[in-house]
């Protein structure tokens, strides 16, 4: 089942090969395409307004403000990495 979803990427999408160099960066790579594949899926299988509908009403198993706090640090290494001004929406 897994060499299906690899032969989509590969021949479908074009990415044959990664962008990026050293481990950490090509798993995050590969991490951003798998998502993009499995949200390309799941509107295919339940359609945009369902999968939304769905994400409105999901109970998240992740405290609120733990989510907040993530957001924050990312944010925070971001601008510090690479000297952006962001505002946080929360």
């Amino acid at each position: 089942m897994n060499e299906h979803i690899f032969g989509t990427i590969k021949r479908q999408w074009g990415y044959n090969h990664t962008n990026l160099i050293g481990l950490e960066k090509v798993n995050g790579e590969h991490s951003l395409i798998m998502l993009v594949y499995n949200i390309k899926r799941s509107i295919n299988i339940l359609g945009v307004p369902d999968l939304i509908a769905k994400l409105k009403n999901w109970k998240s198993p992740y405290k609120t403000k733990g989510v907040f706090v993530f957001k924050r640090v990312y944010l925070r290494l971001f601008n510090d990495l690479f000297g952006l001004d962001l505002a946080i929406a929360a």
